[in-house]
């Protein structure tokens, strides 16, 4: 059992959504893109459409300047008198004059068509087509981004044997409430040295309730020695505070694998010895 399964499972479904709401914006920008791709090809089309507007007014007021100096120029010819002699020698001279300026007049239109009006167009044109540009891709925004990724507890595993135990001993204890001396032991726990009491934690509990300390935090100088035919590793231990040598299992070891054999007492691990085949005794 694990103690951590119920946060694992909220975990993967935390994960989940947000791969979910990950590729939905993944997919909105994608989108957004490809209508960014279309406005800015619209806009390349109406930058050519809006040049091309500006060159064919020019060609347009060239032609009808020109229409106005062949006006002039014709009026002029048909109404020109030959001089057969005798005449001013200005004669005729502020007709031609008339023709001339309005050459000049044709002539400085066309110029400022294809020159600073032409250069204005064109800047115009430019200048829209940047902005028509920008406005797209301001709207086109940021991509998708993930964000922290959701973190995946441990499995606990041990927390989860814990768990199932103290269940267990409650159920027990409960049980053992309402029928005195159910559980009472049929084999005896082996004597412990008078040693070992003084240093504050029981060895032996009647009603087989608890068992014997056998917690590694209670031990020190530890040396495995062996191992049981069922697979229980055995140790060569003294208590903290006490010299005598003992031999017998590790409750960690025992919880691994046979949890029922398993108890807690004062926050320390106990075992009962009659569960399992190695035996608890003095060296």
């Amino acid at each position: 059992m694990d103690a951590n399964a119920g946060a694992r499972a909220a975990a993967r479904e935390r994960a989940r959504q947000k791969d979910a709401i990950y590729a939905q914006e993944k997919l909105k920008f994608f989108n957004k893109e490809t209508q960014l791709d279309r406005t800015q090809n619209r806009n390349i089309i109406g930058y050519s459409r809006d040049l091309a507007d500006a060159q064919v007014k020019a060609i347009y007021t060239a032609g009808q300047g020109r229409l106005a100096v062949q006006d002039v120029a014709r009026r002029y010819f048909a109404n020109k008198s030959v001089n057969e002699g005798g005449r001013s020698t200005r004669f005729g001279l502020k007709k031609y004059q008339a023709l001339l300026s309005k050459r000049a007049e044709v002539d400085a239109v066309v110029d400022n068509m294809y020159g600073r009006n032409m250069a204005y167009a064109q800047e115009g044109a430019r200048r829209k087509y940047l902005a028509a540009n920008a406005q797209a891709r301001e709207q086109l925004g940021l991509p998708a981004s993930y964000g922290a990724p959701v973190m995946m507890p441990p499995t606990n595993r041990l927390g989860g044997a814990l768990q199932l135990l103290s269940t267990g001993l409650s159920i027990a204890s409960n049980f053992t409430t309402a029928f005195p001396g159910a559980f009472a032991p049929k084999v005896p726990v082996p004597p412990m040295p008078q040693g070992f009491m003084g240093t504050g934690i029981p060895m032996t509990l009647g009603a087989g309730a608890y068992g014997v300390a056998s917690d590694i935090k209670l031990k020190e100088n530890i040396k495995e020695v062996g191992v049981s035919p069922q697979g229980y590793k055995i140790y060569e231990f003294n208590y903290k505070g006490g010299d005598v040598r003992f031999r017998g299992a590790m409750a960690q070891d025992v919880l691994q694998k046979n949890p029922m054999a398993v108890g807690i007492d004062q926050n320390y691990l106990t075992v009962d010895y009659r569960q399992i085949d190695v035996n608890m005794e003095v060296v």
